[in-house]
């Protein structure tokens, strides 16, 4: 299945996405990868706001992932590579619609804070 793309602008910063739609492409999502090239990530599309738990099962890069809700960061966090020994995971206190991943250090980077404005274009 080939995998959507898209734009998320966070404070006038430009990432290209892959968006996850299906709840198979939300499970996979970068797992298995052993790269994530600077300026892309991925984008959780779920059908309503909840508190949705991300953790790091097969992933072998370290994230940053970013709870957007009503256009707007209401969390983040960054999360290590999973290692033999533990797999990172990680609840957020707040609803989101969406959830954006990027290489860990681009929150820091760019500033990214709770209460940012989000631009999504699908």
């Amino acid at each position: 299945m080939t995998k959507k793309s898209a734009e998320v602008i966070v404070d006038n910063k430009k990432i290209n996405v892959e968006l996850a739609l299906t709840e198979t492409q939300r499970a996979k999502g970068l797992s298995g990868r052993d790269h994530l090239d600077a300026d892309s990530g991925m984008l959780f599309v779920f059908p309503k706001a909840d508190t949705y738990t991300f953790w790091m099962k097969d992933t072998k890069i370290p994230l940053d992932i970013i709870w957007i809700n009503d256009n707007k960061v209401v969390e983040e966090t960054t999360l290590e590579a999973e290692t033999s020994q533990y797999t990172p995971t990680y609840t957020p206190k707040n609803k989101a619609n969406y959830v954006f991943e990027v290489n860990a250090g681009f929150v820091n980077e760019n500033n990214v804070k709770v209460g940012d404005k989000v631009e999504i274009k699908i």
